[in-house]
């Protein structure tokens, strides 16, 4: 009796889950036709999507699969948002299910780089982003989706970054050429970074008429300073 009730207590955890896995795999179908180049979502078609993570949620509440899914539908939430109020509680919401999932997968570069950029959206400039985006450079050095977004907040948080983080996150723009140097490239051209990139050669093709006018701006400014005599 008691090896029965094992084994049906046990095929039932497992259909469970089978269920929350589902509602994940239906709920990430949806997401991936949302192509970069595609309009931002209204509200109505995020929430329509989040209800998948919902249900897979019932299944497995502690699903990380599915709390950081919501957590993405939450940011894309607060981008959709035309009032302030409710952009601020969505990006809220996506830091709680970003920190949920994170006690059940320790070791996702994602989770990491996504509560470093929330928390970042969110203006807390604190040791929990510093060890998000060490976490999430440290476990997923070659994933590009990580390099960018670590770029991204690193560049941002500059002026809090300690020397060590600051080579890390130099280290990450060097193997970025590697992967999308396009899309690394610009991010550092939003922050007008340019020395992270000018001395890296697999960025030259794209970044040379930028260095140079880069590379002269700072010498003109050089030779203003040395002929300035207060």
């Amino acid at each position: 009796m008691a090896l029965f009730i094992l084994f049906t207590l046990t095929a039932v955890q497992t259909a469970r889950l089978g269920m929350a896995g589902l509602f994940v795999q239906t709920a990430q179908f949806e997401v991936d036709r949302w192509t970069p180049a595609s309009r931002t979502r209204d509200i109505a078609e995020i929430s329509r999507v989040a209800k998948y993570f919902f249900e897979s949620l019932a299944y497995a509440p502690n699903n990380p699969w599915a709390l950081e899914g919501l957590g993405a539908l939450d940011l894309a939430r607060m981008r959709a948002s035309r009032i302030p109020s409710e952009a601020f509680a969505a990006t809220r919401d996506a830091r709680t299910r970003f920190r949920q999932a994170l006690l059940q997968r320790p070791t996702s570069p994602f989770l990491w780089a996504n509560l470093a950029l929330t928390k970042l959206y969110l203006d807390e400039i604190d040791g929990e982003l510093l060890a998000a985006l060490r976490q999430a450079d440290e476990l997923g050095p070659w994933e590009p989706t990580v390099q960018q977004t670590i770029l991204f907040v690193g560049l941002a948080a500059w002026a809090d970054l300690d020397p060590g983080l600051r080579q890390a996150l130099a280290r990450s723009v060097e193997r970025g050429a590697l992967r999308d140097k396009r899309k690394m490239f610009e991010i550092v051209k939003s922050y007008g970074r340019f020395d992270l990139v000018c001395a890296i050669d697999h960025y030259k093709d794209i970044g040379g008429p930028d260095c140079a006018k880069a590379a002269q701006a700072a010498a003109s400014d050089a030779s203003m300073r040395q002929g300035y005599r207060p």
